[in-house]
């Protein structure tokens, strides 16, 4: 090959979980392919974007099975490139899964349980390959943290939780009912405990954990440079989901050396053993995840050793070493559509890969929080400060580049009702079906 082979990631989003593994694979395979980095809600203002990406990628590699694909439905089957999806975790099986697999030539699945639950659907029809989550251990490891950071009273045992409260309105799929009841009775157990809630969203529910006495302070959107300061201030990191693919906060908490307690979901069988390296416990157990919390506050010793082989389990899960059979994908993909034609000169957005990276984050980070403040969903003055974290590490070029991507804006009430009504009439012209 002349140049390297083009693979367009459309994450749901640039800066929560998903974003950050495509930035994972950009980096892990920059040498050899050219990455097209454009999250769904920039790409979705672009349909200019989305026919380059037809006429000129090798790939299409959609992050996520609920945003992404429809943006293609409108192109004949035998023009588009082939479309590689990644499924995280079935809650029900809705009709964006469903549209992954008829349009997918790939399907990625987080756990071997997972590929087993996918392949039910799938019949064997589409190849469904394993790539686990993994943590850079570089970047998370464990640090020294002032006292009084992130709302944290001196002289507490410190239990934290990271997601997006909005996560959980997937059919509770977070366990936020679990987790307040943890939290109320170990709160009865432990006098000097306090809780820190990270993540958008979790105002009212520490106002009401505060109601009862429980200290508790909720952080907002935590910036991923801080991340390794926030689990190394954690005494317990807890998850209480009923179901994940991974989640790779579990990973990110052992390389900071946290001790982990979390329910039995994702990948959480293969990577805990329990009190060796934390502790697990049935989905909706509270009780089980009470008793781990209160054995590690008991036994200080103990919560060090375990933290300490915490780090090693996240060691053998590194990002390089979890993400080497989407190699495998990509190469016989790219083999399939070059066999089919030969690569289209690409348009001048697609020249420099790195930079578009960056520009979609930045133009990703605007377009959310002018969404958020145009919806009233957010105030003005708080809204500045998340996007001022949002584009942390980004310079002005890119801030100004990822502006001008979205000159082809359109509210996001008008975008997705353009887009649901016109590809629900085109995928199903074209043979594709959304149930």
């Amino acid at each position: 090959m002349s140049e390297k082979p083009r693979i367009a990631l459309i994450p749901d989003n640039a800066w929560w979980v998903i974003g950050e593994m495509g930035k994972q694979i950009a980096r892990r395979f920059a040498s050899k392919y050219d990455f097209y980095f454009l999250p769904f809600g920039v790409l979705a203002r672009r349909p200019d974007f989305v026919k380059d990406l037809v006429a000129t990628a090798d790939v299409i590699h959609c992050m996520s099975d609920y945003e992404g694909i429809e943006l293609f439905c409108r192109f004949d089957r035998d023009k588009l490139p082939p479309i590689v999806t990644w499924c995280h975790h079935i809650t029900a099986w809705n009709p964006g899964q469903q549209l992954a697999v008829e349009m997918s030539s790939a399907l990625i699945a987080c756990t071997p349980q997972w590929r087993d639950r996918i392949n039910e659907r799938v019949a064997s029809r589409i190849p469904i390959t394993v790539v686990p989550h993994g943590v850079d251990t570089e970047f998370f490891c464990r640090q020294k943290v002032k006292a009084a950071r992130f709302g944290i009273p001196s002289g507490r045992f410190v239990i934290g939780y990271l997601g997006k409260k909005g996560s959980d309105s997937d059919n509770g799929r977070k366990g936020t009912d679990v987790l307040l009841e943890v939290v109320r009775k170990a709160a009865a157990m432990i006098p000097n405990l306090h809780l820190v809630m990270c993540g958008p969203g979790w105002e009212k529910e520490a106002e009401d954990l505060k109601s009862l006495g429980v200290s508790v302070s909720a952080t907002g959107y935590v910036r991923k440079s801080d991340l390794p300061a926030l689990y190394s201030a954690l005494d317990v990191y807890l998850v209480t989901s009923r179901v994940e693919g991974g989640p790779c906060t579990i990973l990110e908490a052992m390389a900071c050396e946290t001790a982990v307690v979390s329910t039995r979901v994702g990948a959480v069988p293969q990577w805990v053993v329990d009190g060796v390296n934390g502790y697990s416990a049935d989905t909706g157990d509270s009780e089980g995840l009470l008793a781990a919390i209160v054995a590690l506050h008991r036994s200080p010793e103990h919560k060090t050793a375990i933290a300490r082989e915490g780090r090693s389990t996240a060691a053998a899960h590194s990002w390089g070493k979890t993400l080497s059979p989407l190699e495998g994908v990509f190469d016989a993909l790219i083999e399939q559509r070059r066999a089919a034609r030969p690569p289209a000169p690409r348009p001048r957005w697609m020249n420099n890969p790195d930079r578009l990276l960056r520009a979609g984050c930045a133009a990703d980070a605007l377009l959310t929080v002018y969404s958020r403040i145009r919806k009233r969903s957010l105030k003005v003055t708080k809204g500045i400060g998340i996007l001022r974290a949002l584009l942390n590490g980004l310079s002005i070029a890119d801030i100004v580049i990822g502006a001008a991507l979205l000159r082809r804006y359109k509210s996001p009430t008008q975008q997705r009702s353009m887009l649901e009504n016109r590809n629900i009439r085109r995928c199903a012209s074209n043979g594709f079906h959304r149930d």
